[in-house]
């Protein structure tokens, strides 16, 4: 064997030298940590769409609340003399068929729109929630059973229940407008509750909770739903826009809200009469509805994207 050969195969001696200061620096974790709120709200604030449409849901929010304080006018005063007055210094959006200011019937409608699809989430959450929960989690014939069931509601569109609910119910109050649209509007919300359910209830979290007697009620409603807080806010964003669409279409039907509680959909089936004279008084209801639906698609969007785990 030939000393080249026993080079060659010599293991290379390591070197234990101490590495200089500089050369330490590539080592160093150049982004800081930071929580999982903290990580949402950096992505969320660099969506442009969703920034844009928070502020538009911020400014609709604002113009619920603080328009009718800050517009020096009645929304139910009728005056004949100005009817169908055109847009004015006087009268931004006009006067309708009865002479009242749109502009302030826009933000008192802008009251009813919102608090509608708030509250009519917040009804559609609750249901949603407490239904796929216990779907999800007895699991088996159950949920077979239950899922069966959505399935079943979900065959006929929603806009035919409300209808059916509203007519049956022959009260057009408020009240009777929010539970009509969150009772049947629980449908995705309880399909995406299951699944989450689902995939957490076999978590090693989840069985040394069983190990520790806890009882199903308090695994549901202290483990499980909290640990599916993000999609269930993401869905319920999106689920505000259904309602005011909902509430809009119903008010357009004449099945809203009685008179003369203006709402942006009572408001653009007014403007239909005098459409071909005067097309602005349908135009800036639709388009508030437009805007703002659009808003909240966006935002929803937004924050599904900011809370999703897998985009960490």
């Amino acid at each position: 064997m030939t000393a080249d050969n026993v080079n060659n195969n010599a293991k290379p001696v390591p070197d234990f030298s101490v590495v200089p200061s500089e050369e330490k620096q590539v080592e160093r974790i150049l982004r800081p940590s930071t929580t999982f709120l903290q990580d949402a709200w950096y992505r969320f604030s660099r969506n442009r769409l969703g920034i844009i449409g928070a502020l538009i849901v911020i400014f609709m929010i604002l113009f619920a609340v603080f328009g009718p304080i800050v517009i020096k006018a009645d929304y139910i005063t009728q005056d004949l003399m100005n009817a169908y007055q055109p847009p004015s210094a006087e009268h931004p959006f006009g006067t309708d068929a009865l002479g009242r200011d749109l502009l302030v019937r826009m933000a008192y409608g802008a009251r009813i729109s919102l608090v509608c699809g708030f509250f009519a989430s917040i009804v559609s959450l609750f249901i949603g929630v407490t239904y796929g929960a216990i779907s999800g989690y007895i699991g088996g014939n159950v949920d077979s059973i239950m899922m069966r069931i959505v399935d079943i509601i979900s065959a006929v569109p929603s806009m035919l229940y409300v209808i059916l609910l509203m007519v049956v119910l022959h009260s057009q109050s408020l009240l009777n407008v929010f539970l009509v649209i969150g009772m049947t509007g629980w449908l995705g919300m309880a399909r995406l509750v299951r699944t989450q359910v689902m995939s957490l209830k076999e978590r090693e979290f989840i069985l040394a909770a069983k190990v520790s007697n806890v009882s199903n009620m308090q695994l549901i409603t202290k483990h499980l739903i909290p640990n599916s807080f993000a999609p269930i806010i993401v869905s319920m964003t999106l689920s505000i826009p259904s309602a005011i669409f909902l509430e809009a279409s119903l008010q357009f039907l004449g099945l809203g809200i009685a008179a003369p509680m203006p709402s942006w959909g009572g408001l653009a089936q007014e403007g239909i009469t005098a459409l071909r004279t005067f097309p602005h008084l349908m135009w800036i209801p639709s388009a508030f509805i437009s805007i703002t639906i659009l808003a909240f698609n966006f935002l929803g969007d937004a924050m599904r994207d900011a809370l999703d785990p897998t985009q960490r």
